[in-house]
């Protein structure tokens, strides 16, 4: 399998002071869903600029499908704002997306239909855009995108903004898309959890560099342990005990234990609580998120970077 992008030691900066990408190198595999996770300012759109050449980089080698030229014909694009046109229905849309890419006549109709299918769109076709759910406007985004086929596509934060159900379900479409059209995808995203639905491959990258790479459970795995997290009385207490056999830390009402094998760790722990009398209020376990995986790598916590 060949690399459908490969980019090395490639560097960044705007103004004199902004440093976008750090000697960033990262590889991509032809056929793959590959993420890159980060925070605001971390260097994702940056990225997905230079390599639709709406920027160029300061140093550093790129190539893409084996060619350091960028033939536009083979890559889609599906940015943070909508390129819709609220004016224009459905079809109407698709149909000029088409034509802009020299799509005519019986393939271009064919296309249309296909794609309107491909989203369930098709009931809604004729009517104005704007009157879609934001939902609906995403993948008309995205059917747009591909119109032309696309052997490489980019999705710059393609659910920003969606309610949980319309992003599920364009994650649906996503998986579907790229299983049928046999594309390359970059996804930039702020979500853990899609990073984790769509991606074979996931990229961390944080102040220009790319700190980790992986898939989803191999950058688990990396964090290894589970986290017990319990809340009781006589807190002070619980954490005297607990720390003499476990990794235990206080998290603002709670605390909490890196422990293996979680599950099997739960009535233990409530035994030794039980045992000094100490009343357990709420007992959980969690695995291994892509979160861990950040604070791991970076010292940071994604989600509190996404609210600042």
């Amino acid at each position: 399998m060949q690399n459908a992008i490969e980019m090395k030691h490639v560097k960044k900066t705007y103004g004199k002071n902004v440093i976008a990408l750090n000697d960033l190198s990262l590889m991509i595999k032809e056929g793959i869903t590959l993420s890159l996770l980060g925070p605001n300012g971390s260097g994702k759109t940056t990225i997905i600029r230079i390599l639709t050449s709406l920027a160029y980089p300061d140093d550093g080698e790129i190539r893409i499908f084996g060619s350091g030229k960028l033939d536009k014909k083979i890559i889609g694009c599906v940015s943070q704002s909508s390129g819709v046109d609220p004016m224009g229905t459905g079809k109407e849309n698709l149909m000029l997306q088409g034509r802009i890419y020299g799509l005519k006549g019986d393939v271009l109709k064919k296309r249309v239909d296909e794609l309107l299918t491909a989203f369930q769109l098709q009931k809604d076709a004729n009517r104005l855009s704007k009157q879609y759910s934001g939902g609906m406007k995403r993948k008309l985004d995205l059917a747009m995108g591909i119109i032309h086929r696309p052997k490489l596509l980019f999705l710059d934060e393609p659910t920003t903004g969606l309610d949980p159900e319309a992003r599920k379900d364009l994650w649906a479409a996503i998986k579907q898309l790229q299983r049928k059209e046999g594309m390359t995808v970059v996804l930039t995203t702020h979500y853990m959890e899609e990073a984790d639905e769509l991606s074979d491959s996931i990229a961390f990258i944080n102040d220009g560099k790319i700190v980790v790479e992986g898939t989803a459970e191999e950058l688990k795995s990396k964090v290894g342990k589970d986290t017990v997290s319990i809340t009781c009385d006589n807190q002070e207490q619980a954490y005297t005990i607990l720390q003499e056999t476990y990794e235990t830390r206080r998290e603002k009402e709670q605390l909490e234990m890196m422990v293996e094998q979680g599950d099997q760790e739960l009535s233990k722990i409530s035994g030794i609580l039980t045992k000094h009398s100490i009343n357990v209020t709420s007992i959980s376990v969690s695995k291994p998120d892509l979160g861990d995986v950040y604070l791991l790598y970076t010292g940071k916590k994604l989600r509190e970077e996404e609210n600042e």
